[in-house]
């Protein structure tokens, strides 16, 4: 509620229980960026959170009866709760895809109606909603504060705005908490005739039945900050006891539930653009996460993602998911080389092994600072270990590499989720590895082996906390592989036949031809590598879209 950054603390009387709720989904079709992108955001929050030992109840809901669901099912001739049904198992398998862990919970709208309805009865008791004919609204007027959340002023709400125009309401800003019966729609009994749940009581109605009267993390994007989440908080407020309305509504419970405010900390990402432009169908700028997927790899999408702090707008560009491809592919070449060479050898194993036994141990924030005092030289050992021989300065360089960057993270994840940082911290790691695996220099450096497992560990720690972590990572090299082709339009015969046409001008002692195919795959992201063992390929960026875009901006400006 003060629109700035504050320290994470659990309740009083907790323990070290954390409940967090994010909005989710209407669920009549496929997601889009803007859901993956909230959905990452706060998949991350909950690894995190739970890294540091809390319990977390994470739920997730569904909104699962809406006019989008009705309009889609009158459209397609489905029953409304089928087509929500069928969107559900869809929307679980995207957030599959992403690598997003399931919530605690997934409460349906429709499961609690009832609950619903008893809510909207408090309301109404306790002089805060409405009946018209078969209509319940919510009086906004008659609760003083309403706006606190977004900032709006009572005068700045009018009807129109995301606001449904309705003469028979007392006030242009008031919404609906029950709507009447229409033909054609989903209803249920209620006190008022039958019909259908307003879309904001759903989530005051579920947070309260599944979690309790006051949560400690409210979610959802930026859009839902007016009205969605100001009104879930006024229906709280008004359902939950005394409040600053002056009525006194009694029951102690719901007192307590009053004056702690229902959400101790409230989170919103921010908007994705796409090409600088807000995303919208009208504009022909919308994508799914189907969309992207054909092309680009789920775990390029994540890493996109996790690449800006997410309350930051994001600007969605083909070119950033091509780098995001191909920084991922570095990535996981990394981590499959550092594995193949440490599990080649009894000492890589015996490193690994010891490396794996220290990551168990508790690490804590507060040692980020002591720790990140013993700053890496470049060839990986500590300040402190140098004219120290063998073992001791293989334990210090162990720990400048792989406890420090892993500390690295865990201080950028505490500072408001930056995951950037967390990101960028990768970096000197990355670097390390592959000096210690591919330069003479660094396969003759004391204390290698200890150092790619320190480093292995802090990778794959942080992996996790990202939601990034490929237990498998040449099955990952290889889908990003398959990926490029078909951005390429290319087959890997196709692929092998350009190599060999290479090699025949080579041979023949023809460079520009040779030069030529190099260059023409090159275009297509197709990167021509030649190594001791042959001639092999790998993905990288298509230049074209670089182009693209480059002229895109020439003739904005």
């Amino acid at each position: 509620m003060t629109r700035q950054k504050e320290p994470f603390l659990p309740r009083p009387g907790q323990g070290n229980r954390v409940s967090m709720y994010v909005c989710g989904v209407t669920v009549y079709d496929f997601s889009h960026i803007g859901h993956a992108r909230a959905y990452v955001a706060f998949d991350v929050l909950y690894r995190y959170l739970r890294q540091l030992g809390y319990d977390v109840t994470y739920v997730r809901n569904f909104t699962d009866v809406d006019d989008k669901i009705i309009n889609r099912a009158n459209a397609t001739g489905e029953d409304p709760l089928a087509l929500s049904q069928r969107f559900i198992n869809e929307f679980h398998a995207d957030m599959a895809s992403l690598g997003c862990l399931p919530p605690t919970l997934e409460p349906k709208a429709t499961d609690y109606i009832q609950q619903m309805v008893n809510m909207i009865q408090n309301i109404i008791s306790n002089g805060h909603a409405y009946v018209v004919g078969g209509d319940v609204y919510f009086d906004v007027g008659s609760l003083p504060g309403y706006g606190k959340l977004s900032g709006r002023a009572q005068e700045d709400n009018r009807a129109g705005e995301r606001v449904a125009v309705d003469d028979r309401k007392r006030g242009p800003a008031d919404f609906a908490l029950w709507k009447a019966a229409k033909p054609g729609e989903p209803t249920w009994d209620s006190p008022w005739g039958p019909g259908r749940p307003g879309w904001h009581i759903e989530c005051s109605t579920m947070i309260r039945e599944v979690m309790g009267p006051v949560i400690d993390i409210h979610g959802g994007g930026r859009d839902l900050v007016f009205p969605h989440h100001e009104n879930e908080l006024a229906q709280s407020r008004a359902a939950a006891g005394r409040c600053s309305c002056g009525h006194d509504h009694s029951h102690q419970e719901r007192e307590d539930a009053a004056d702690a405010g229902f959400v101790r900390y409230w989170v919103h990402n921010g908007f994705v653009n796409v090409d600088s432009e807000k995303m919208s169908k009208s504009l022909g700028n919308f994508f799914t996460i189907r969309d992207v997927t054909q092309q680009y790899h789920p775990a390029a999408l994540r890493w996109f993602l996790v690449g800006t702090q997410y309350r930051q707008p994001i600007n969605y560009t083909q070119r950033a998911l091509e780098e995001a491809s191909d920084r991922l592919y570095y990535l996981y070449q990394s981590i499959a080389d550092t594995a193949e060479a440490l599990q080649s050898t009894p000492e890589g194993q015996a490193a690994l092994q010891h490396a794996q036994q220290a990551a168990q141990q508790p690490l804590h924030i507060q040692q980020a600072e002591q720790l990140s005092k013993q700053q890496p030289e470049p060839n990986g050992t500590s300040s402190s270990s140098k004219g120290k021989g063998g073992a001791s300065a293989a334990a210090a360089a162990e720990a400048a590499t792989g406890q420090q960057v892993y500390l690295e993270v865990l201080a950028a994840l505490s500072d408001d989720l930056n995951t950037p940082l967390a990101v960028a911290a990768l970096s000197s790691p990355l670097k390390l590895v592959n000096d210690l695996l591919h330069t003479k220099k660094g396969k003759k450096q004391a204390g290698r082996l200890q150092v790619l497992a320190g480093c292995y560990e802090a990778l794959s720690a942080t992996l996790r906390l990202l939601g990034l972590w490929a237990e498998q990572p040449q099955e990952v090299l290889q889908e990003l592989r398959q990926l490029a082709l078909v951005r390429a339009g290319l087959s890997e015969e196709e692929v092998a036949a350009a190599i060999e046409e290479r090699a025949a001008a080579r041979a023949a002692k023809d460079y520009a031809a040779s030069d030529a195919v190099r260059t023409r795959l090159e275009a297509v992201g197709i990167l021509i590598m030649d190594t001791p063992q042959g001639t092999t390929w790998k993905p990288g960026p298509r230049l074209h879209v670089a182009e693209g875009e480059r002229q895109e901006r020439v003739q904005q400006a």
